[in-house]
């Protein structure tokens, strides 16, 4: 499986690739609020995790930003939850022109208000358009006004720090968010019981059943478009998952899994109760072909595909994972204990724990196999690892995930290219090095988006000093000496073999001194993903100047902090199931051929969201399909 890492360090990104690998318990080890994750080099990728133990203040800035006086000179009124710089600038004025309540775009996301702690003020936060709430901290004052309350979430910020501020619950700050929370909620319970009467009611109710409707015909002209086609119509589904205990991050992953339209074919076809044998046929050896008795399926790849399977058929409203999360842990150890673990780390486990589940499979039926011809235990040993070299066919996780990276290496001195995938090396004619698929244009300088940080991963780099390459081609050049010889080399890391499904995966921390803290920097992620100007010109798959499209259909969030938080997925139901011999090729011209709904899930709780929503979540996770 390719999985292409994004490392965000203050203003500059970098992409780190590496091929998903079976990793044993041994090979990590736990401090306190990290776990380190083992990648390519030897290197070490630190995951934040969540931390349910209550610790003491993490702002230095608690004793000057609070003030507990305001609360009791203006309180809380009732337009508590709206910006009061937005409701003086926008209000509306007595005109036939103004749009009435069911001409408004429904689908629009009002913007998160902070209170500042300091005086009370109210403001828009930097996801809208004013972001009155910065330009409140600004403004120049003796005191700083750099502590504000979020009345969506009731988590405190500081401007100053520029992250979550961790407090202590018997504190100062804990009793003024309490007194805020509720007196904010007392006014809303107030205003709501006022609002409801009889004739508003029913106004409400109208406009529930026409949204309801409106979703509804956005689901039916999905399936229309399936049928014009000729296929047959299919529902689209999304369930809310049970929380099994601080189990969010595994249900983000699962959710974007069931979503995945080729996942869930080939594991359907792999535990189909005829697909028992495997006839292979290697090529390019001396191997006989050998048919191959194949053994059920293994626990987690059943538990997987029953799982996925219930959140699209079943009629529950919520569907409870716990067969698919015990499976895990059995492969995992690490996710027991109901602890707050990191998504990414749990997909790379699920994804490496059907793989080898797989690769099992198939060595134990090659070895039974030849025992039945007679051979002996040392024979069988290297014969199964030929065939599994020559002949065996990929898993279907590699099917979906799998894809391949290219390293050009160019020696300064001879001109020598080699090409390095995966374990093979080979030459290449220095003329077709350093070219890709497509044309490649600069990003700007403070560009922060996934297409930036691709095209610094695939930049030709200079290989000098310590990092000189050892030419081969030098050394046996050389006549007076027999010492290996280092030169200068050029180097470009580029695709060669698109997955059908690509995910990248954001790595939102940063070393801070002896501690790590997360990135809140928002990344911008497109719709529609082209792969080609970071493709290799003899890339497979693809035609000579063709485009290597990819759309999104799946996002998983992390909101809060390196010490605790929550974990969110956002899935776009499409009810088209690409066939998993070839990729789901569609004109990217044709706004129906892309038709799909976004849902916000989280855990139990799905909604419908826009897609300018989805735009502007902060992404850890990003699933992708490949259309053309």
């Amino acid at each position: 499986m390719l999985v292409v890492t994004v490392n965000q360090i203050q203003s500059n990104l970098f992409i780190k690739p590496f091929l998903q690998q079976q990793l044993s318990q041994s090979a990590f080890t736990e401090t306190p609020g990290l776990k380190p994750q083992r990648a390519n080099n030897s290197s070490v990728e630190f995951q934040w995790l969540g931390k349910t133990h209550e610790e003491g203040p993490s702002c230095i800035h608690i004793r000057k930003g609070l003030d507990h006086g305001f609360l009791k000179k203006t309180g809380i009124d009732s337009s508590c939850f709206s910006c009061q710089d937005c409701s003086i600038v926008e209000k509306p004025t007595a005109s036939t022109d103004c749009p009435s309540d069911e001409e408004e775009d429904e689908t629009s996301q009002t913007p998160t208000i902070w209170m500042c702690l300091k005086c009370g003020h109210r403001g828009c936060g930097r996801n809208s358009e004013d972001k009155h709430a910065i330009k409140h901290y600004e403004k120049p004052r003796s005191d700083p006004h750099c502590l504000v309350l979020s009345l969506d979430t009731w988590s405190v910020w500081c401007y100053i720090c520029d992250e979550d501020v961790q407090y202590s619950k018997t504190g100062q700050l804990a009793q003024l968010v309490t007194n805020i929370k509720k007196q904010a909620l007392m006014k809303q319970e107030m205003m709501e019981g006022k609002e409801n009467t009889e004739p508003q009611l029913k106004e409400t109710q109208k406009k529930m059943v026409k949204k309801d409707s409106r979703m509804k015909e956005s689901f039916t002209g999905v399936n229309k478009g399936q049928n014009a086609g000729g296929g047959a119509s299919r529902s689209v589904s999304v369930r809310g998952l049970s929380n099994l205990g601080n189990t969010c991050f595994f249900n983000a992953v699962v959710q974007n899994l069931s979503q995945t339209h080729m996942l869930r074919q080939v594991i359907n076809q792999v535990t189909a109760e005829q697909n028992t044998s495997l006839k292979i046929l290697p090529g390019g050896s001396d191997l006989e072909p050998i048919l191959v008795q194949l053994a059920p399926p293994g626990s987690l790849t059943v538990a997987m595909c029953q799982t996925i399977n219930e959140i699209q058929e079943t009629n529950k409203g919520v569907v409870t994972p716990k067969e698919l999360f015990s499976q895990v842990c059995k492969k995992a150890v690490r996710f027991k204990g109901f602890q707050q673990q990191d998504s990414q780390e749990l997909l790379r486990y699920l994804l490496d724990g059907m793989r080898a589940e797989e690769i099992k499979r198939v060595s134990s039926g090659i070895s039974e196999a030849l025992k039945q011809q007679g051979r002996d235990a040392e024979q069988c040993k290297k014969l199964v690892k030929e065939y599994e070299r020559n002949g065996a066919p990929k898993t279907f996780v590699d099917q979906v995930f799998g894809g391949e990276l290219t390293s050009t290496v160019m020696c300064q001195q001879c001109k020598t290219v080699q090409l390095e995938r995966e374990c093979t090396v080979s030459q290449l004619d220095p003329k077709q090095a350093f070219h890709t698929l497509a044309s490649r244009a600069v990003p700007e300088k403070q560009e922060c988006s996934v297409q930036s940080c691709l095209y610094q991963f695939t930049e030709v780099e200079m290989l000098t000093q310590n990092n000189c390459l050892q030419c081969f081609t030098c050394t046996k050049r050389q006549t007076s000496s027999k010492k290996s010889v280092y030169t200068e080399a050029l180097k470009q890391m580029l695709i060669s073999s698109p997955p059908t499904v690509l995910t990248l995966h954001l790595k939102r921390f940063q070393q801070m001194g002896y501690g790590v803290s997360k990135v809140n920097r928002h990344v911008l992620f497109p719709p529609i993903l082209d792969l080609a100007p970071f493709c290799s010109v003899n890339c497979k798959g693809v035609s000579d100047g063709g485009r290597v499209l990819y759309s999104l259909y799946g996002v998983v969030e992390h909101s809060g902090t390196m010490r605790g938080g929550h974990y969110t997925a956002y899935v776009k139901a499409r009810p088209s199931c690409p066939p998993p011999s070839s990729h789901n090729r569609v004109d990217v011209q044709d706004p129906g051929s892309l038709a799909g709904v976004w849902f916000h899930v989280s855990d139990s709780s799905v909604q419908p969201v826009s897609e300018s929503k989805v735009q502007s979540s902060q992404a850890y996770l990003l699933f992708y399909e490949r259309i053309s």
